[in-house]
């Protein structure tokens, strides 16, 4: 099975775009990396640029697709955030999410810390999506809110679990791969694009969208015509089996 893979990263209404996303096919494997740095004064940046590479290049350098080989990514990245922190100490404070997801035409695995999210779709329709490492998110998990009631609550920005560097390892990673077929789609996403963009129309326009490219096109479209100006930066990876 081939995969139709499309990316955006955008300012939205900020000065600058904390966010960070790339992709990297080595070996038969593709991995797709997507960040949302936290704190300012350009350290959002500098916390979202080097989470991603640390990934892409610990997957260069041994193509994996497995639990184990998902640790070991997360493992490099928050090195790398650690080694920043301690050559730059104006950088000390250094915050991101991180999305990682490597898969194949037959098989992927994926894990994340913070609130950006990965949702798998099959048959286009949505079948799971990771869980945000948030205070809202603890709520909807005991029954006091809603799941769709995190996108617009107002302590939805406190989140439980980031990558900063420390040895505290909070990330959630897929026990084994999952199976995948052509009939698959994966999307990874900031909180600053699924804010804006509801699972139903994620649904719709997937159904819609002939490649990946035009999947992304068709939710910016929604997030830009309900976003107000002052909107978060948003970021994306599509990736649809064709």
């Amino acid at each position: 099975m081939e995969i139709s893979r499309a990316m955006l990263t955008k300012a939205g209404g900020r000065k600058r775009n904390e966010d960070y996303c790339g992709c990297y096919a080595k070996d038969g494997l593709l991995c797709a990396v997507l960040a949302d740095g936290l704190g300012g004064h350009r350290g959002g940046e500098k916390a979202s640029r080097t989470v991603v590479q640390q990934v892409l290049e610990a997957f260069g350098n041994k193509p994996g697709c497995s639990a184990e080989a998902l640790h070991h990514y997360f493992l490099e990245a928050n090195r790398g955030l650690a080694d920043v922190q301690l050559y730059d100490p104006q950088m000390a404070g250094l915050k991101t999410t991180l999305v990682i997801w490597v898969g194949n035409g037959r098989q992927s695995v994926w894990g994340h810390i913070g609130d950006s999210r990965l949702y798998h779709f099959r048959n286009q329709r949505l079948t799971s999506r990771t869980k945000d490492h948030s205070l809202p998110q603890k709520l909807a998990d005991i029954g006091e809110i809603e799941a769709s009631e995190i996108r617009h609550h107002e302590d939805r920005n406190r989140l439980t679990a980031v990558m900063d560097g420390g040895e505290a390892m909070k990330w959630r990673i897929l026990e084994k791969p999952a199976a995948i077929t052509e009939k698959d789609a994966f999307l990874l996403c900031t909180d600053g694009f699924w804010e804006f963009v509801a699972e139903e129309e994620m649904e719709s326009d997937l159904q819609q969208s002939r490649h990946a490219e035009e999947w992304l096109k068709a939710m910016e479209i929604r997030l830009l015509e309900r976003a107000p100006k002052d909107h978060d930066n948003y970021s994306a990876v599509g990736l649809m089996g064709i």
